[in-house]
């Protein structure tokens, strides 16, 4: 809880960048908390409505040169030179708002982004909408930041590796 609330005047993805940072084992459950975080973090006039234009405006730090696109290679390096423990949540993240695969997220791809989340398409993002996306979101790519996750793949491993060798004995 401390770390939520720490986390709530920074930015959308600047939130998912630095979370290794503070803590080795990435714990974003639950969701719906840290998505409620990311929409008063999104949500810059306060106004519990989140705009195209603040939605956008939550990008803004990973486009470096200013031509108002952000590459792939600058959301990388921006990853990077944050989080790289992150790197593998980032990255899928930024393939699903990049929607033409021509690795750089411009206007269409943040239109795009915020057509998923308006779920009743009224041109407005309440934070219900914006909660129960993100908490889909991040579910559905619990396997590239949860901790807990890992830990149980590398045992799986290592009881498979151990299974298998005392079987070729």
């Amino acid at each position: 809880m401390i770390l939520l609330s720490l986390c709530s005047s920074m930015s959308l993805l600047y939130i998912l960048l630095l979370l290794p940072a503070v803590s080795l084992a990435i714990n974003l459950k639950p969701y719906n908390e840290t998505a409620g975080i990311l929409f008063d973090d999104v949500n810059s006039n306060k106004d519990d409505v989140i705009t195209r234009h603040e939605l956008r405006e939550s990008f803004d730090k990973y486009d470096t040169n200013h031509d108002d696109r952000i590459s792939h290679k600058e959301y990388t390096q921006h990853v990077n030179a944050s989080t790289p423990a992150l790197l593998p949540l980032s990255l899928e993240l930024y393939k699903i708002y990049d929607v033409d695969n021509d690795h750089h997220l411009d206007e269409h791809d943040f239109n795009n982004l915020f057509a998923l989340i308006d779920s009743d398409s009224n041109g407005r993002v309440e934070r219900s909408e914006f909660v129960r996306y993100w908490t889909i979101l991040l579910k559905n790519l619990e396997h590239l930041h949860s901790h807990d996750n890992h830990n149980n793949h590398n045992h799986n491993h290592n009881h498979n590796h151990n299974h298998n060798h005392n079987h070729n004995n």
